[in-house]
């Protein structure tokens, strides 16, 4: 007989999904026949990051109509669609992965009394978050900051962000976290769809003055738009680079690593903070409540990192600039920012999940 089915809803981003996929690695340890299932969207990209997974994966909400009439449409179908599943297949556990997508399973879940815990990967909690606490459900918070935000009413738990098995193993590793010796690295990152920002900006900072990254190699996730154009000039300029527009494997990137220019989305600077990797960041301008910026500034506030608040302006990318050249030169302040990184890191928060889940569900 097939063990117990534990739903996770919400997705449409790897920031979204990688907290769920780890979450659902700790449950299928401890419960081995647990079955897992992800309610989502139909976004290629959670398309792509599940199938390399081995979890079932039921699309229902349908990306792309931002008319107001479609997004409610939606919401109704997904509704209907999950009170089915659910009724169907009574899950011991609903864990919400934040979104819009989540929305609608988690109030299917609450319909039929299951057990609903959501988890909170930034500082300011999306309107998902908001929303869903005030339904009797319990919040796992990345930072503690966040209760302030939440309804009273919410059973909050601070757990920390949960990242996969293999990069909180790399929270047990020495400085620097590389197995063997390397040359230095820095790793560029822009999310799972790239950062054309930070793409120019890098390219101008090589076509200024290259030396600067001499001796360096650059791993550079560009998203899928400006791939060709980064890998060319640093081609032209004969730097050592990888231009790639998503890497399916950050765990050797992260271990071979000395820094990392990054935007500073939760899932993101957890995986960082295991890793124990300088961070210059580049929160992305559009995000709702401008959350990446308060992301960023709980690591600023520790020292862990430094912040460039705009890359729209020629003040800006200077800056950036200084202050990129300034780490690549200073071996002790990649050192001491790590250190400080690595204080922030919280490398069991899925295993706490994991027992919240099932001590919440039997």
């Amino acid at each position: 007989m097939s063990g117990r089915l534990y739903v996770f809803a919400g997705g449409g981003t790897g920031g979204h999904l990688f907290p769920g996929i780890a979450v659902a690695e700790r449950l299928v340890q401890r419960e081995p026949d647990a079955r897992i299932r992800f309610l989502g969207t139909d976004r290629s990209v959670e398309r792509e990051i599940l199938s390399k997974t081995r979890y079932d994966h039921v699309p229902l909400v349908r990306e792309g109509n931002r008319r107001l009439w479609s997004r409610v449409g939606g919401l109704a179908s997904g509704y209907r669609s999950a009170l089915d599943l659910m009724l169907k297949d009574r899950p011991a556990a609903v864990i919400g992965c934040g979104g819009g997508a989540s929305v609608a399973p988690i109030l299917a879940a609450r319909r039929w009394k299951v057990p609903v815990f959501l988890l909170e990967q930034n500082v300011i909690p999306g309107r998902a978050t908001r929303l869903l606490a005030r339904l009797g459900t319990s919040v796992c918070l990345t930072y503690p900051e966040s209760a302030t935000l939440l309804p009273k009413s919410a059973r909050m738990h601070v757990t920390g962000n949960p990242v996969r098995q293999l990069i909180s193993d790399l929270s047990m590793s020495p400085f620097p976290i590389s197995e063997s010796p390397h040359q230095q690295t820095l790793l560029v990152l822009g999310g799972s769809q790239g950062a054309h920002s930070i793409n120019d900006t890098m390219i101008r900072f090589a076509e200024h003055d290259s030396r600067p990254l001499d001796g360096w190699r650059v791993i550079h996730q560009t998203g899928p738009t400006d791939a060709e154009v980064v890998r060319a000039v640093y081609g032209r300029l004969g730097l050592d680079a990888l231009v790639e527009p998503f890497f399916d494997d950050m765990v050797p990137h992260y271990r071979n690593s000395d820094m990392v220019v990054s935007r500073a989305g939760g899932t993101t600077l957890s995986e960082l903070a295991c890793a124990g990797l300088p961070a210059l960041l580049v929160p992305y301008p559009f995000a709702k409540d401008d959350h990446q910026t308060a992301n960023a500034n709980i690591f600023v506030q520790n020292e862990a990192a430094d912040l460039i608040p705009t890359l729209n302006s020629e003040d800006g990318q200077k800056e950036f600039m200084r202050i990129l050249e300034n780490y690549l030169s200073h071996p002790e302040l990649r050192l001491k920012r790590a250190q400080h990184m690595r204080s922030l890191a919280r490398p069991r928060a899925a295993e706490e999940i994991a027992s919240l889940v099932i001590s919440g569900s039997t």
